[in-house]
């Protein structure tokens, strides 16, 4: 009986060990997601440092679906200049859609490398945009999804954003694979300075 309580209290106790660590991964996620008291200037951002704080913050919905989620990240990715919460939101808005295209058990890969600018991808399996949404995915109150599911700002607020500061956003679809691609440029003593996004 006493050997039983035993085993049994030190269950409990890692476990509460490993709910303790989550809790702090994910209150260290959202500082970094949000750039904490820290948005009044821009600054160098770390686009590693940014997906993976985002994934950990759709961490429950993605496992809510059981896809997998996963960041390829080069050794040798450049700091880019700007406003870091805001890129975040880029990522933010381009991984939550990608979880919500992937069937259960589905797939969502993000990759990060420089080619010139700062280049981020993030493809999924899922069943692709259909043709005829296509000139209109980037447009103000547009969406495909059920009522009350979406407002239709998140991809135009992450052009915005992207343009804004100083870089691009495009995509190709087919059925299995839909690809987002974000290029930012690198930091360096010829990058502009940009402004924060204003809402609305």
């Amino acid at each position: 009986m006493w050997l039983a309580s035993a085993t049994a209290s030190r269950g409990i106790a890692r476990q509460i060990q490993a709910a303790t660590a989550r809790v702090h991964d994910l209150v260290r996620a959202v500082k970094g997601f949000t750039f904490m008291d820290r948005e009044d200037a821009p600054e160098d951002v770390d686009i590693a440092r940014g997906l993976s704080d985002t994934v950990a913050m759709l961490e429950s919905k993605r496992s809510a679906k059981r896809a997998e989620m996963r960041v390829e990240a080069t050794a040798d990715l450049p700091l880019v200049y700007g406003f870091g919460s805001q890129i975040n939101q880029v990522w933010a808005v381009l991984l939550d859609n990608a979880i919500d295209a992937v069937a259960q058990r589905g797939s969502v890969v993000v990759t990060a490398r420089v080619h010139a600018d700062s280049v981020v991808e993030v493809a999924d399996d899922g069943s692709g945009i259909a043709v005829e949404h296509r000139p209109r995915i980037f447009s103000p109150f547009f969406t495909t999804k059920p009522v009350g599911e979406g407002a239709g700002l998140g991809l135009h607020q992450a052009r915005r954003i992207v343009h804004l500061h100083r870089g691009d956003i495009d995509f190709t679809s087919r059925p299995g694979r839909t690809e987002f691609r974000v290029r930012l440029p690198v930091n360096g003593a010829a990058t502009p300075r940009v402004e924060p996004v204003q809402e609305g």
